[in-house]
């Protein structure tokens, strides 16, 4: 990988959630900040927030900011992060999470990336923006 990969990576999770399920998702949500907090010294920013409601979903958004790909790839390899995923994948979320990243790496290192970590990113179109190099 070239340079662009040791620079900070933004990435958006939306998430469905079950209208009956958001208190049960929120206290998991809880649980899984403060785990992530205390063991990922690289991420920079975790944050959730509601960006929808609807009758038949609430959908939230966590903005999570790496310090570089090794952070990333750690988060995504944390047993704890897996835990959770099991967790909501078991009747919380509606549908599998939407993940975004959004970088300046070329599109032979985003296919590597995500081959990488399994196959399920996607990247967004940027059509403006910069990344301040270190």
């Amino acid at each position: 990988m070239t340079a662009t990969t040791d620079r900070i990576i933004a990435l958006e999770a939306f998430e469905h959630v079950h209208p009956d399920r958001v208190a049960d998702y929120e206290a998991a949500s809880q649980a899984i900040d403060d785990k992530v907090k205390e063991t990922e010294p690289g991420m920079l920013i975790h944050a959730l927030t509601v960006v929808a409601r609807a009758e038949d979903r609430v959908t939230y958004r966590w903005l999570e900011v790496f310090s570089d790909l090794a952070a990333l790839e750690a988060h995504f390899a944390s047993p704890h992060v897996k835990d959770h995923v099991a967790r909501m994948n078991d009747g919380i979320l509606l549908s599998p999470v939407e993940i975004v990243l959004s970088v300046d790496w070329s599109g032979a290192e985003k296919a590597a990336i995500n081959q990488r970590l399994g196959g399920a990113l996607q990247f967004a179109d940027v059509k403006s923006g910069f990344y301040r190099p270190d």
